[in-house]
């Protein structure tokens, strides 16, 4: 069982991949980005266009699902269900997101915690989740659903953006947001792939939640750099897109206990570990 189709190649696609043909998998995958499809044939990538995906399934034992979900749920479940179903998938892993969780005002939340979406794509992808188990429980078929926090990396991360010019620090009291570095994810996979296969919910989060502020403060610090004055949420709030307003007003601990007793302990545990390697790699570039 070495064979795993990833429909839908994304920003971490590059790392995932990375990873799992380094443990001898054949790794499968559909996207339509030129540039993405260039760079993962050249380390050994089947790639296949979106309109090809129905193969790329065919080709699996193992399938990852990264595409987000429409207004009914997991698209790839409800149009290529026939292809799943012949060919010889014994797991699927689903990415979903912590932003299933809601707005809990600081307070800590685990895999049982009660869900409370409010934006339509929390609540499709709640749809999409359900999709999943229900897929798996009915065809027999493991499915493991991980939550990602907000992921950063080598390309997307504060470093960049201070290094850009292109930082607003922000202070609002007593918020939280919780991240997990693209490597982390990619080792999570790939042994969730590699060894015995698991199946339920799990959060894919580092071990500390912390302020913008907090973040911003620590890149600054390992850059030797003056940081601008923050701004007050309260002050700025109103000048929002209601999308923005919207990410600012959800509010949680994310915890990821689970995480580290299946996966075992986080390559980069908080951002500071993660920041310091980013800020490292941009010096020997320099």
């Amino acid at each position: 069982m070495k064979n795993i189709s990833i429909i839908g190649l994304g920003n971490i696609s590059f790392e995932l991949c990375s990873a799992l043909i380094n443990k001898g998998f054949n790794v499968f995958g559909s996207t339509d980005n030129y540039d993405r499809q260039v760079i993962l044939k050249k380390i050994g990538v089947k790639v296949f266009s979106r309109r090809n995906i129905g193969q790329c399934i065919l080709k699996a034992d193992k399938l990852i699902i990264t595409v987000p979900p429409d207004n009914f749920g997991c698209k790839i479940i409800k149009t290529y269900s026939k292809e799943i179903l012949d060919s010889n998938v014994k797991w699927i892993g689903y990415l979903s997101s912590t932003s299933v969780y809601g707005n809990y005002n600081g307070e800590e939340v685990n895999e049982k915690s009660k869900l409370r979406p409010k934006e339509s794509l929390e609540k499709n992808r709640v749809k999409a989740e359900q999709d999943l188990l229900d897929f798996g429980t009915k065809y027999s078929i493991l499915v493991e659903i991980f939550r990602l926090s907000g992921i950063y990396g080598n390309n997307k991360n504060v470093i960049n953006q201070i290094i850009t010019k292109n930082i607003k620090p922000i202070y609002k009291e007593g918020h939280y947001f919780n991240r997990i570095h693209e490597k982390d994810i990619a080792r999570i996979l790939c042994l969730a792939c590699a060894n015995q296969m698991n199946s339920g919910i799990i959060n894919v989060s580092d071990n500390l939640p912390a302020s913008q502020l907090d973040v911003v403060i620590y890149a600054y610090s390992i850059m030797n750099k003056s940081m601008p004055e923050y701004i007050n949420y309260s002050d700025i709030s109103h000048l929002m897109s209601d999308k923005l307003r919207r990410f600012w007003e959800n509010n949680r601990r994310v915890n990821n206990s689970l995480l580290k007793t299946k996966y075992g302990n986080l390559l980069f545990p908080t951002y500071k570990e993660g920041l310091k390697s980013i800020y490292h790699a941009y010096e020997m570039q320099s």
